[in-house]
C-alpha cells in the first residue's frame, strides 16, 4: 500500500495554479471524490485477485494500472468499472450524514455533492478511457463476439465525443484540456487495437480461463470472450497453437 498511490508532477503544477487562482478548495474536494473512486475499482480488484501495480492521479483523474487480462470475464469487469459509481454513492451518503449532523456546513456539501454529480455522470458516457466505455464493452462482450463489441464500442466512441465537444462549444464551457485528453486517449486506442486483438487471442492460448459454456463459429475473427469457441469444428487453443506455430 506504501508506493500503491502515484501522483503525477503535472498534477503538483495543476494543483499549484488552482491554488493561486483561487480554486484550490474546489479542486481539493474533486481530488477527495477521484480518490474515493478509484478506491471503489481497487476495492473489487482485489476482491477478484487481480493485481493493482499503482493507482496514479493525473490533472484529468486517477488511472489504475493492473495486471487484468483482455479475457477476464466481462461480467467480472463490468462490476468493476461500476465499483467508482459505488463508491461514489456511498461517500455521498457518508457526506450526508456528517452534514445532518453538522459536522460540514452547506457551503462545502453543496460544492461536494455538485462535483459529485458531475464525475459521476462524466465516467458514465462512452468515452475511452472511462468508466462508461469499459461498462458498455462488457456489456456488449456478453452477448456478442469479441471484434464486433470492440467495433461497436468504437463507434459509439466517436459518437459521443462529438456531442460532448458539440456541448462544450454551444454551452462555451472552456475544458479543452478534457478534450484534448479524451483526443490523445482515442488515438491512442485506435493505434492499440491490432496489439489488443492479438493479446486477446495469445491469452487463450497461454491462459488456463474459465469460460460460460461453449460456442461454434465459423472464422477466428467471430470468437467470443466468454465462451471457449469450437472454430470450424476445431477446438480454439488447437486452431490458435497452429496459427502461432505458422506464424
Amino acid at each position: 500500500m506504501k508506493n500503491l498511490f502515484k501522483i503525477n508532477i503535472f498534477t503538483y503544477l495543476f494543483l499549484l495554479l488552482s491554488m493561486l487562482s483561487g480554486y484550490f478548495r474546489e479542486i481539493i474536494i474533486v481530488y477527495f471524490i477521484l480518490f474515493f473512486h478509484e478506491l471503489g475499482h481497487f476495492f473489487l480488484m482485489k476482491f477478484y485477485k487481480i493485481n493493482v501495480n499503482k493507482i496514479t492521479f493525473y490533472p484529468y483523474g486517477g488511472m489504475i494500472d493492473s495486471n487484468m487480462l483482455i479475457n477476464t470475464n466481462s461480467k467480472k469487469v463490468l462490476i468493476i468499472s461500476l465499483g467508482g459509481i459505488i463508491m461514489q454513492l456511498i461517500l455521498y451518503l457518508v457526506v450526508f450524514m456528517f452534514y445532518k449532523f453538522n459536522l460540514i456546513n452547506s457551503y462545502y456539501y453543496l460544492m461536494f455533492i455538485k462535483y459529485n454529480f458531475y464525475i459521476l455522470i462524466f465516467n458514465l458516457i462512452p468515452l475511452y478511457p472511462l468508466d462508461g466505455f469499459k461498462i458498455f464493452n462488457s456489456f456488449f462482450e456478453l452477448f456478442l463476439p469479441f471484434r464486433v463489441s470492440l467495433r461497436i464500442s468504437f463507434i459509439l466512441n466517436i459518437i459521443f465525443l462529438i456531442m460532448f465537444m458539440y456541448y462544450l462549444y454551444v454551452f462555451n464551457i472552456n475544458n479543452y484540456a478534457i478534450v484534448i485528453f479524451l483526443l490523445i486517449s482515442l488515438i491512442n486506442y485506435i493505434k492499440d487495437i491490432k496489439f489488443i486483438i492479438n493479446k486477446f487471442y495469445l491469452e487463450r492460448v497461454i491462459y488456463d480461463l474459465k469460460y460460460n459454456g461453449l460456442i461454434s463459429v465459423k472464422y477466428k475473427k467471430d470468437m467470443y470472450k466468454n465462451k471457449y469457441n469450437y472454430i470450424n469444428g476445431v477446438k480454439e487453443r488447437e486452431f490458435l497453437e497452429n496459427g502461432l506455430k505458422m506464424v
